[in-house]
């Protein structure tokens, strides 16, 4: 079949066109597909133009077609609508949309990342149990919000896990929860924690930050999490700023750290080093001293021992012997009857020394006798000696009370049969001062054996 020169010139006028339309098309950005158009918003698209290429993990699957900006005062924002070009191409919810560059001057393109897999580890106990599907919960603002859903779940030993995690975990398993956040745009930091919980009966994945710091809830209303770009501009800027910040610590710290501080400090680090050889060689004569004491240290430490057992048992034998109701009430007495006593004789002596001398002998014969007492027990824990000590003290009471009885009688005589009784007087003057005499120094040896013990 042969065809005429006009068919074969509209043929290939027509094939020109549609060429040509095709060529145009690709030079503003529009693509001949019949797939569904995406419109998302940034605040600058950093020269992004129509045409330029859309990516999925790498791979090119559409192409931008319009960039319109949109000015409202301070809500001014650049619409982008893009066309996804390849079949069966599905954009995940929270996905994310970013503007990325080919190299350090390549063009620009909008890049698209599904949401990525997560993974936590929280300790494995048995009411913490999570299932596939389980929803993630995190604070956000003063509210918690599901964030995602459990992707997986292992258990897994702790000798596995990675290093910065081991010492999180208490138990000897762990729970290996991989898991995607799917709440548009919400960005999480790398490292977060995590925690089994229960809310209404369903079990859930619980995350924070490491800090515990509450993130703010996404304010966007796209079905997708957009990255903005970084101008070089800001990052330059960002960058001046830093090395401003930087400058003025180091001005601060020159001037905190100027050549005197320096000096002051060398020289401290200087005195504190010959101080530790001070110290070590002082711990080491200390070492040496007490290792050459050890003998001495532990026979001082049994003297000491054998002390204290001295001292418990006397304590012990004075408080059995005035705890005597027996032995207290003939002291008492004797006491009260020696100081009866010096009253009649001061009664009957006309001379007042003579008298206060005779009633100070009593008074310390009492005194001597108390604490000749009290050291009893010290001495001994015979049962017998200690009743004669309180029998020769119930009839030194009886004398005394004897002889308070003859005085009081002597007190009502005549003054010539005083006068009598004067010699008598004299002699029971020079006994009591030979009986204080004698107490002192039985006292005295008391003492003695107290020291000793």
């Amino acid at each position: 079949m042969k065809f005429s020169s006009s068919f074969k010139v509209g043929l290939l006028t027509l094939l020109a066109l549609i060429l040509l339309v095709g060529i145009v098309l690709k030079v503003k950005g529009r693509a001949l597909s019949s797939a569904k158009r995406i419109e998302i918003s940034f605040k600058d698209v950093n020269g992004m133009r129509p045409g330029s290429g859309v990516q999925m993990m790498g791979l090119k699957v559409g192409q931008v077609e319009e960039i319109t900006p949109v000015i409202d005062s301070e809500n001014s924002y650049v619409k982008v609508k893009f066309v996804i070009t390849e079949p069966n191409i599905e954009i995940p919810k929270a996905s994310v949309f970013s503007i990325q560059q080919s190299g350090l001057i390549g063009e620009l393109f909008l890049e698209i990342t599904p949401p990525r897999t997560r993974t936590i580890y929280i300790p494995m106990e048995n009411r913490n149990v999570l299932y596939k599907d389980d929803s993630v919960q995190m604070k956000l603002d003063d509210k918690f919000y599901d964030v995602g859903k459990i992707k997986n779940i292992e258990i897994v030993s702790k000798e596995v896990l990675p290093y910065n995690i081991k010492d999180t975990i208490k138990t000897k398993n762990a729970y290996k929860v991989d898991y995607i956040v799917d709440l548009p745009g919400l960005i999480l930091p790398e490292f977060l924690k995590g925690k089994a919980i229960s809310d209404n009966g369903k079990k859930k994945l619980f995350i924070s930050t490491l800090d515990n710091v509450t993130l703010p809830y996404p304010t966007q209303t796209s079905p997708y999490t957009i990255v903005e770009p970084m101008r070089i501009s800001d990052f330059m800027e960002w960058q001046y700023r830093a090395a401003e910040s930087l400058t003025e610590t180091n001005q601060k710290v020159n001037e905190l750290l100027s050549d005197e501080v320096i000096a002051e400090l060398k020289s401290s680090v200087k005195n504190i080093n010959e101080l530790t050889n001070q110290t070590a060689s002082t711990m080491t004569k200390i070492d040496a001293l007490v290792e050459s004491s050890r003998e001495d240290i532990d026979q001082l430490l049994a003297m000491l021992d054998q002390t204290s057992k001295d001292f418990n048992k006397m304590s012990e034998n004075i408080n059995m012997i005035i705890g005597d109701p027996e032995f207290k009430k003939s002291m008492l007495s004797t006491a009260d009857s020696l100081d009866k006593l010096a009253q009649n004789i001061n009664k009957i002596i006309g001379n007042d020394q003579e008298a206060e001398k005779m009633a100070q002998d009593i008074r310390e014969i009492v005194q001597n006798v108390n604490e000749i007492s009290g050291y009893v027990s010290g001495m001994t824990q015979n049962e017998q000696l200690k009743n004669d000590f309180t029998s020769a003290v119930k009839n030194a009471n009886l004398a005394m009370i004897n002889l308070n009885t003859a005085l009081s009688s002597v007190n009502q005589m005549t003054p010539e049969k005083k006068t009598e009784l004067q010699t008598i007087i004299e002699d029971t003057k020079v006994t009591t001062c030979n009986l204080r005499k004698f107490s002192e120094k039985l006292n005295k040896r008391f003492l003695l054996w107290r020291l000793m013990f």
